[in-house]
C-alpha cells in the first residue's frame, strides 16, 4: 500500500504534477491519503458531491488503485462528509471518512492528525521541535498494539519511525516557512518511493 497526503489540490503551491508523475510510475493497487487532499473544500457536502469531488481528484492525480482510503481532515481544507463513505469511484473501491480509518488486513490506521492539534501551524511547530509527537499521541489515544502502523499528515513535517511504526509522509504543498517536501511511501516497509 502506498501512503501520501497534504496534497492541497487547488492551491497554486501544490506540486500536483510531481505527485502525478510519481503515482503514474507506481501504478499502486492500494493507496491511502492522510488528508488535506483539497485546499478549499471545507464545507458540508452530501454523498453525491463527495463522490464527484473524489472522482475529480482521482482524475487530476491519475490515481487508479483497486482500493483507495482517504482520511479527510475534520477541521479544515477537506469536505465534511455526512458519514463514512464506501463507494466504487472510477473503478476503485473508495473508503473516505473525516477521521481515523482502520485498515485491518494491512495493520494500518490512516488519519489526518487534526484530532490532536486542530491548527496546522501549531501542528507544524510542535513537530518541528519534536518530530513524530502527534503520531505518538495518536498511537496512545487509539490504543494501537505494537505491530500496527499509524499514518497521518497535518503538520507538513515528514517523519518515519520504524520502531514505533509511525509515518507522516509530509506535504505536496510548499509555501511560506513550510518548505519541507513530502513523498510517497510504501507500508509496511516505510520505504520512500518518490
Amino acid at each position: 500500500m502506498i501512503v501520501f497526503g497534504d496534497v492541497h489540490l487547488g492551491s497554486p503551491h501544490s506540486r500536483v504534477e510531481a505527485l502525478k508523475k510519481c503515482l503514474a510510475s507506481l501504478g499502486p493497487e492500494r493507496a491511502a491519503i492522510t488528508g488535506d487532499l483539497f485546499e478549499d473544500q471545507y464545507r458540508p457536502v452530501g454523498r453525491e458531491e463527495a463522490i464527484r469531488l473524489i472522482a475529480k481528484a482521482m482524475d487530476v492525480l491519475g490515481l487508479r488503485p483497486a482500493q483507495l482510503y482517504i482520511a479527510f481532515s475534520s477541521s479544515s481544507h477537506d469536505p465534511q462528509l455526512p458519514g463514512p463513505l464506501w463507494e466504487k469511484i472510477n473503478g476503485a473501491e473508495v473508503y473516505a471518512f473525516n477521521g481515523d480509518i482502520f485498515i485491518e488486513d494491512s495493520e494500518v490506521v490512516v488519519t489526518h492528525g487534526d484530532s490532536v492539534v486542530k491548527s496546522g501551524v501549531v501542528a507544524y511547530l510542535v513537530e518541528r521541535v519534536d518530530r513524530g509527537r502527534i503520531g505518538r499521541v495518536l498511537r496512545r489515544r487509539l490504543g494501537l498494539r505494537d505491530g500496527v502502523w499509524i499514518a497521518y499528515g497535518h503538520s507538513h513535517v515528514p517523519h518515519v519511525d520504524l520502531g514505533q511504526r509511525i509515518l507522516n509522509p509530509g506535504p505536496w504543498k510548499i509555501y511560506g516557512f513550510r518548505r519541507i517536501r513530502g513523498g510517497v511511501y510504501e507500508l509496511p516497509s516505510a520505504k520512500r518511493l518518490c
